[in-house]
């Protein structure tokens, strides 16, 4: 089975301070890769604002334990107080984990997309820097799948789920395309920013800021690319824009409904946005009451994050369902992948025997007609077949699920005590991850093959 494992912390488990001094630049990632594929094989190293992870795989005859606190000493060398928030898991439980990572499950803000695109950048790198072998080969494809299925058929990411972009939303329903809608910031607060931002994204190309401290307004007008005005513009500016976030550290309202109701005379009919985050709140509630004015303040948007966050919750168990499925067939594929080689093992090991014997008949049997040579042909695969059916009957119901793991791997592992198998060598599997060769055919199918393997070289050592 798997030999995954996961060792980190994220925002569950440890604070920003210490999840900032585990985190590493980007021209140390590689070194950070190579030093860890030394001591487990393969390394991915997954670094994000929420979670610092590396995903490896334990090496064959090397305890679970002793691995594990070989890569916790690496991460943690010289942030050692890290280690007391440190979590990792194996096998099943670590291809779960990165299912559910990947699949945006385990975010911060549930159903954020960033998360997918961080670890394809993650399992890229590690590609690169020569960090990827069979186990992650195999598992990471798989957990990018398993995203593409919660994002298709649930709807957990299209909801917006934070004050800014409930924002962004709110705009764009509005107003449909935000290119060329002037956006106005009365204060320069960092969550005005924030929401000018992600409005930014949204293709709101003009920007004007007014703040008390004319220094802060041209600094925030300089990372936005807009322009710095003065407050006693606000009435014309106010004619101007198209949506206005407000975030003043005053303590009465800035906009008043007398203010308000003459700009909006002169903007004749204009839809107007008023978004206020500040508390206190920095325009009067009654301002709502105008014709064609949308004003939310920070309660109205939280109660929006909160019905979407809501929402993404019921979505949530949908999305756990897709990972419990996936992990399945994931298991189920891994189950065949053992099993597979000692099926194919056990049926040329009985083939060889019997055309081994064959060799040594036939050439006594020189006057034996054609037809009766395939006759006893046909009785060797005949008896092969019907030896074997019992032992690959269970050897593949084990490797379809039909078996609790353990006793697939105890009922692979007495064929080859009792058997002298040759095993071919594990292969690592493809980038996208390979499909398991196809169970050996029936004996049903087998018996009806007339074409023949090349003898064996030896009578005791068939291949």
């Amino acid at each position: 089975m798997s030999r995954l494992f996961v060792i980190g912390l994220s925002h569950r488990t440890a604070p920003i301070e210490i999840r900032e001094a585990l985190a590493v630049s980007d021209d140390t990632v590689q070194s950070k890769l190579l030093e860890a594929a030394r001591l487990c094989g393969e390394a991915m190293l997954l670094s994000t604002c929420n979670r610092f992870e590396l995903y490896g795989s334990i090496p064959d005859g090397m305890a679970d334990a002793a691995a594990l606190s070989a890569i916790q000493e690496l991460l943690t060398a010289t942030r050692p107080p890290a280690r007391d928030h440190l979590y990792s898991h194996v096998g099943e439980v670590a291809v779960r984990h990165l299912f559910r990572v990947t699949a945006s499950l385990d975010s911060m803000v549930l159903g954020e997309p960033q998360i997918l695109g961080q670890v394809k950048q993650a399992y890229a790198l590690a590609q690169s820097v020569g960090t990827v072998g069979g186990v992650l080969s195999s598992t990471v494809p798989r957990a990018f799948q398993v995203a593409k299925r919660v994002r298709s058929e649930t709807a957990i990411g299209q909801n917006s789920a934070s004050v800014a972009s409930v924002a962004v939303s709110l705009a764009s329903q509005i107003f449909g395309q935000l290119r060329g809608q002037p956006v106005l910031l009365v204060g320069a607060g960092k969550m005005a920013e924030l929401c000018a931002r992600h409005l930014r994204e949204a293709e709101a190309d003009q920007f004007l800021i007014v703040n008390r401290t004319r220094s802060r307004a041209e600094d925030m007008a300089a990372r936005l690319s807009g322009t710095a005005h003065e407050f006693h513009e606000l009435e014309s500016l106010l004619g101007r824009a198209a949506v206005v976030i407000c975030s003043t550290g005053a303590r009465e309202p800035v906009l008043r409904k007398e203010l308000l109701a003459k700009v909006m005379k002169a903007r004749r009919g204009r839809w107007l946005l008023l978004i206020d985050i500040a508390v206190p709140r920095d325009i009067e509630p009654q301002v709502g009451e105008l014709d064609n004015v949308y004003l939310y303040d920070i309660d109205a948007l939280q109660a929006v994050v909160s019905g979407n966050l809501s929402e993404r919750q019921r979505e949530a168990t949908t999305a756990e369902q897709i990972v419990a499925s996936e992990l399945s067939r994931f298991q189920s594929r891994e189950r065949q992948e053992d099993v597979v080689p000692v099926i194919k093992a056990l049926r040329s090991y009985a083939q060889g025997i019997a055309q081994a014997e064959l060799n040594k008949l036939l050439p006594r049997m020189p006057a034996l007609a054609e037809r009766d040579r395939k006759l006893v042909m046909q009785l060797c695969d005949s008896i092969v077949n019907k030896l074997l059916h019992a032992p690959l009957t269970a050897l593949k119901r084990s490797a379809s699920g039909g078996d609790d793991p353990q006793s697939q791997l105890d009922l692979a592992e007495a064929v080859r005590q009792l058997f002298p198998l040759q095993l071919p060598a594990p292969q690592e599997a493809s980038e996208g991850g390979a499909s398991p060769e196809p169970l050996p055919l029936s004996p049903e199918q087998a018996a009806a093959t007339t074409e023949r393997r090349a003898p064996p070289p030896t009578e005791t050592e068939p291949t």
